[in-house]
């Protein structure tokens, strides 16, 4: 009976519980999700760079504003606007919690949301980007781009607004304005500019002279037509931000071109002009005749800052003088082979500028071209030894012929060439030696040596006078 009791009673104390604890439980879960819903992000879940993934909203909200606290202490952002960079100031820009992780979608790589307002950009182009102008529509066009490009939460990024701004404005102006004058323009060069004249240099696009006319069809170019062309191309270039990657000059000072702007182009050596568009938008490149000259300009949407190109530090280098020897050049004539010319080295800057101020100086090139050494062709001239010589050596010291003749090609050791003169064999004299007596001879040149020739050193020794003490003649001993 006790035992009976005891079972009635504990069940209904178990039954009590469990309603209570599972009352308890539907509250919690009511209150949770009906009164005060909580949300909570899924697996693969990510706001920004950080990963929510399972956690709920709160915890979520204090991982993304934890990490977007270290992105303002760490991050650096910069706008580029064409030729131009300039840091990105921060402080205008607000992070938006609330929007962030209401559109932060379950599973789904999300965006951050900052705000930035029209007034502050506004504010920072017309200062930073001066003397260009900005339209209402430009600026809310940049500050669009600004907010996008914020959203990834990178740390260091560059945000090109170029694009922005060109797709709400059509302005293209011309950038540079090059001419050569005193150009005889060939059929070849009028064709190379007609084929070039409207050519547009893409986006991060990479421009070869040769591989350009490799597919035109543009008749018969000289290697000269190619280098007049290719060097106003250049001289227009250093007037850009653009990048020259390859170009050469020639072996002597150029007469159809400026100096320090030579482009020079070889075919057969694959000597090429070739540069890159490092910018987001496109030019245009225009050439044409003017006068006696030629006229290349480059199109488009305009740059920041000026560039300007300045040649100096000229040095002139005298020539040598080559001497040459002919036996068909008269006596006391010299006759020039080739008058020579200075070598030439001259230094190219180009300036970058901020209205009139100047905000960077690079060294371009250094152009240095050899002197053409001035050669004379001087008369062969070939005189007999002086008297009382064998060698061909006067008695001044001078050799005759010319000192340095080495072999008969003309070449002397004094860097100098000629023709070599035709040697004079000096006498050499023969004699009948050993016998005390004088004699003569005549050399294979002509010429009469003379030579006196003794005995034996016994009967030289004994043919010396002898003297004693005194100073008195030793009769010689019979």
């Amino acid at each position: 009976m006790n035992n009976k009791l005891f079972g009635t009673t504990f069940v209904a104390m178990l039954g009590t519980t469990v309603l209570f604890f599972g009352l308890s439980q539907a509250g919690t879960y009511a209150i949770n999700k009906v009164v005060f819903p909580t949300k909570g992000f899924g697996d693969q879940t990510y706001i920004g760079p950080y990963d929510v993934s399972n956690l709920p909203e709160t915890d979520a909200a204090v991982t993304v504003q934890t990490g977007v606290k270290a992105w303002y202490d760490e991050a650096q952002v910069q706008i580029k606007l064409q030729d131009a960079i300039i840091p990105f100031p921060l402080e205008v820009v607000e992070f938006n919690t609330d929007r962030t992780l209401t559109s932060a979608r379950d599973g789904a790589k999300n965006e951050l949301r900052f705000d930035v307002t029209e007034e502050s950009v506004g504010t920072f182009l017309n200062q930073q980007f001066s003397p260009m102008i900005f339209s209402d529509e430009e600026i809310v066009s940049v500050t669009k781009s600004i907010r996008e490009q914020l959203a990834s939460g990178r740390k260091d990024q560059t945000i090109d607004i170029s694009t922005a701004l060109l797709a709400s404005s059509s302005v293209e102006t011309a950038i540079t304005n090059v001419s050569f004058n005193n150009i005889e323009t060939s059929v070849g060069i009028r064709n190379l500019m007609t084929a070039l004249n409207g050519y547009v240099i893409n986006p991060k696009s990479t421009f070869s002279l040769l591989e350009f006319i490799e597919t035109a069809d543009l008749g018969v170019l000289t290697e000269q037509d190619l280098t007049t062309v290719a060097s106003i191309l250049y001289a227009s270039i250093l007037q850009t931000n653009f990048g020259v990657d390859e170009r050469s000059i020639g072996p002597v000072v150029p007469t159809s071109v400026p100096l320090g702007f030579e482009a020079s182009i070889n075919r057969e050596l694959g000597i090429d002009f070739v540069f890159t568009n490092p910018n987001t938008t496109s030019f245009t490149l225009n050439l044409n005749g003017v006068g006696t000259g030629i006229n290349a300009s480059v199109t488009g949407f305009p740059f920041v800052y000026q560039y300007e190109t300045t040649i100096t530090d000229r040095l002139e280098f005298q020539p040598k003088i080559i001497k040459q020897f002919s036996s068909f050049v008269e006596p006391n004539t010299i006759r020039v082979k080739s008058q020579g010319q200075n070598g030439i080295q001259v230094t190219v800057f180009k300036y970058i500028k901020s209205s009139s101020d100047i905000i960077e100086t690079k060294e371009v090139s250094k152009d240095f071209y050899p002197p053409v050494h001035k050669v004379e062709i001087h008369p062969l001239t070939a005189s007999a030894p002086a008297e009382g010589t064998t060698d061909g050596t006067t008695t001044d010291g001078t050799v005759n012929p010319p000192i340095g003749i080495i072999d008969g090609s003309g070449s002397t050791t004094d860097g100098t060439t000629g023709q070599a003169p035709t040697p004079t064999n000096p006498g050499t004299g023969t004699t009948d030696s050993g016998t005390g007596t004088t004699g003569t001879g005549t050399s294979n040149g002509g010429s009469t040596g003379s030579g006196t020739t003794t005995g034996d050193d016994n009967n030289e020794k004994d043919s010396e006078p002898k003297y004693d003490k005194g100073g008195n003649l030793i009769p010689p001993s019979k």
